[in-house]
């Protein structure tokens, strides 16, 4: 079996692959500066692919959306199980995407039961609207077994502000992906807001966090660690991975090391001996 170039997709008895129902997005934070689906999708759309023709401009994403209704029950057909990542030219839980498209790609994802779906946002507040509108919660409900979700977290500020909306929403796998690194981040001590105060809770064990009761449902399952790629990739200090790939190792999460920080492939792949770590979640080994 042929490996994907998104190193997380391959994970053993799966075929990476990704899917685009959506596509287009528009930049929120410091990881977003140099986004390789933008400069993916301005050649798209050179190329004449209807879909990529508002999305983007001379200047970048529109923040305009297409649902490309014609690939929305492509999963169905493929009969062998996939890895497949949702919206890699796009976030699902983008603002511009209609509720009915995610009850589509959802209803889609559910029926494709032979696949995993692991969906990247940077958009967790709009996932936990979506999800609590249907009766979807981390209490009450059982998770999609084969729907994956994680947040993208390129340094501590989006960390706090991403992952406690995440641990909101019932998941089979959640996942951060620390992707591109921009600097150190503590996933032990992360803030959030409860009945107007303010406490911290440590996202890899649930402790100190709503579910200390049940703290297998509120924390992370997995953590991918990244430099970010290009010609205009901006460092990645590699004891700011080492670090992470501590935590990871102290609670017993796994750890994805996909790529070093650089404008070349010779850069990126020079992992140091340390830290090449890909570990995929403990989930699979259950089923």
């Amino acid at each position: 079996m042929s490996k994907h170039k998104i190193g997380w997709l391959n994970i053993p008895g799966y075929k990476g692959e990704t899917w685009n129902p959506v596509v287009g997005c528009s930049k929120v934070s410091a990881g977003c500066e140099n986004c390789y689906a933008e400069a993916m999708a301005k050649r798209l759309k050179s190329m004449g692919l209807p879909q990529y023709q508002d999305v983007v401009d001379d200047n970048g994403w529109t923040g305009v959306v297409a649902e490309v209704q014609g690939t929305l029950r492509k999963p169905l057909h493929w009969k062998k199980p996939r890895a497949i990542f949702v919206c890699s030219m796009g976030d699902l839980f983008h603002e511009s995407v209609s509720e009915s498209a995610i009850d589509w790609v959802y209803t889609t994802m559910a029926q494709a039961y032979q696949h995993i779906f692991i969906v990247l946002t940077k958009r967790p507040q709009r996932a936990v609207k979506w999800y609590r509108k249907r009766g979807f919660t981390v209490e009450y409900y059982e998770p999609f077994p084969n729907v994956w979700l994680g947040v993208t977290a390129e340094n501590q500020e989006t960390a706090n502000k991403r992952i406690p909306d995440l641990l909101k929403v019932p998941a089979a796998v959640r996942f951060v992906s620390v992707e591109p690194m921009l600097g150190a981040v503590d996933l032990l001590s992360i803030p959030y807001n409860s009945l107007g105060a303010l406490h911290k809770m440590n996202a890899l064990n649930g402790y100190g966090g709503w579910g200390d009761y049940d703290r297998n449902k509120y924390k992370l399952d997995w953590v991918i660690c990244g430099g970010e790629s290009g010609p205009h990739a901006r460092p990645m200090n590699p004891d700011w991975a080492r670090d992470l790939r501590d935590q990871c190792k102290a609670a017993g999460v796994p750890f994805f090391m996909k790529q070093m920080s650089g404008r070349t492939p010779a850069e990126r792949q020079d992992i140091p001996p340390d830290l090449m770590i890909r570990q995929f979640p403990k989930i699979l080994e259950e089923k």
